[in-house]
Order: C-alpha cells, then structure tokens, then sequence
C-alpha cells in the first residue's frame, strides 16, 4: 500500500461517512415497498369482506323476491276463495271457504312478518356493502398515491445512492479491495461505526479493556488492527487522562517493585525502624528511577488508593 497509515486513517475516516450515509440510505430504500404493506393487508382484508357480504346481499335479495312472490299467490288465493262466498249454498261449502280464507289471510299475516325482517336484513347488508365499497375505493386511492411518492422517493434516493458510490470509488482508489470489503461489512454490522480510537488500554467502539501490549501494537501506526472484541479498526488517540493515568499506573509499580526490594532487605537486617525504612525506600525510590520515567510520590500514590 503506497499511503501512509496516518493518511489510510483518514481516508477511512472519511471513507466511514459516506459509507454510514449510504447504507442507511440503502435501508430507507429497501423500507419504502414496506410502507404500504399495512395498506395493502387492510385492503385485502375489506375485499375479502366485499365479498363476502355481496354473497348474503344476492341471498337476501332472492329472499325478499321469493317472499314477495308468495305474498302475491296467498293474497290471490284469499282473493278467489272470498269470491267463492257469493256462491254457495251449504254450510259445508261455506266452512270449507272460510277456512281457506282464514288460512291465507295468516299465511299473508305471516309473509308479510317475514318480508318486513327480511327487508331489514337486506337494508343492513346493503348498508355494509356500500360502506366496505367506500373503504376499499379509498384504501386504494391512499395506496396508488403512496405508490407513486414511493416511485418518486426511490428515484431520488437510488440517485444519490449513485452518487455516494462514485465519490466513494474516488476516495478510496488506492485502498487494498480486501479492506475496503471487511470496512463495509464492519459498517453495515456495527450501526455506521467502522473506525474508533483507543484511550488510554479502552476501545471506544466497544469499551473493553484492552492488553497493554496490543495497545502499544497500535500506537506503533503501522499497520491495520482490528478490535479483538468487535472486530472495527483502531487508531490510538492521545488525551490528557490518559497520560495522567499512564504516568500514575507506570509511578505506582515502579514503587511497588522497590518497595519488595526493600522489604527483603529490611527483615534480613532488622536493624531500621518502621518510619526509617519508609524514608529509605522513597529515598531509594527516587534514585533509581531514570530521567525518562516519571516520578510519582508514594504519599499521593497511598492517598489516592484510600479514596
């Protein structure tokens, strides 16, 4: 690779943008068709229901003709037996008339019940047709028009997706295809965070402690490394905590060690007292210690940890 690391950093970083901007634009792109599918169940759940109340609308129509008609025959049957009356000369014939009349006026009493609840019926079904019919018209207007601002969106989007690519391949033209495939895949999977720096031995993508020497790995700047833990790239980031820490962690076990050293040496002479020895040791401590270390005093050492 002819880029420096300090610039493969960066054109990752930038790299990381476009790529965190594409891929959620890839998702919107893929929802869109999703939008109207709540739509289109409801619509196919009203039609469903179209149907099925059109089929109890033509039953109940056939009802009310077939009712209608029967009326018609019973009060044609009543009729003609009534002009029998005028005729007859027994009481036999005048019996068997009457109860002939009798007979079809209850049959039209009863007809006329059942055509009175049938048209009630009818009206209800006719009712709820035209209702459902009302909803699907307006479910499908609703979903052709989102249809169209679903084409309309798409264009655009797919359009600048377009664009993001072509910017992409410029940037990133000197980038090896391998790394630019895994830095993808690490944006796709980790929410649009690819690339993250490390303070002080803490990933800041994932925030897990890290081994000091996989952090010094890092801070060499030679080469990409990837977090054990999720995988994304590390750079290592300087802040002011995590000098004041270092220079603390590195004072507190230069001590530690003397102090071992020490102790050794006092139980071999038992000859120094307790608060003598502590003088020594931070004494001791100071003098071999080498310019480039930092000097860190055991008092403020002592104090912190009793906080």
């Amino acid at each position: 690779m002819s880029m420096r690391m300090d610039e493969v950093f960066e054109t990752l970083r930038q790299y990381q943008e476009m790529l965190s901007k594409r891929v959620e634009l890839e998702k919107q792109l893929e929802a869109m068709p999703k939008t109207i599918e709540i739509q289109n169940q409801m619509l196919s759940r009203e039609k469903k229901s179209l149907a099925e109340v059109k089929e109890q609308y033509i039953f109940s129509e056939a009802s009310l003709k077939d009712l209608r008609q029967q009326l018609e025959e019973a009060e044609i049957k009543r009729e003609n037996a009534e002009k029998q009356m005028d005729g007859i000369t027994t009481q036999r014939e005048y019996d068997a008339v009457n109860k002939e009349i009798r007979e079809a006026s209850e049959k039209e009493q009863d007809l006329r019940r059942r055509i009175q609840e049938e048209e009630r019926r009818f009206a209800d079904v006719d009712d709820r047709m035209h209702r459902i019919e009302i909803s699907v018209s307006a479910l499908e207007a609703e979903i052709n028009q989102k249809r169209n601002e679903i084409e309309s969106n798409s264009k655009t989007i797919s359009d600048e997706i377009e664009n993001l690519h072509s910017e992409e391949n410029s940037l990133t033209k000197e980038l090896d295809d391998d790394l630019k495939f895994k830095f993808e895949r690490i944006i796709r999977s980790k929410s649009g965070m690819g690339i993250v720096p490390i303070h002080g031995v803490v990933c800041t993508g994932c925030h897990m402690i890290l081994p000091a020497s996989f952090v010094n790995e890092v801070r060499q700047a030679d080469k990409i490394v990837f977090c054990p833990y999720c995988s994304r790239i590390l750079f290592y980031e300087e802040t002011e905590a995590d000098e004041s820490m270092e220079e603390i962690l590195t004072g507190s076990l230069v001590d530690l060690t003397e102090e071992e050293a020490e102790d050794t040496e006092d139980s071999e002479n038992g000859e120094e007292s307790e608060e003598t020895s502590g003088r020594s040791k931070r004494g001791s401590s100071r003098k071999k210690k080498t310019p480039s270390e930092p000097v860190i005093d055991n008092d403020f050492l002592v104090d912190s940890m009793d906080e």
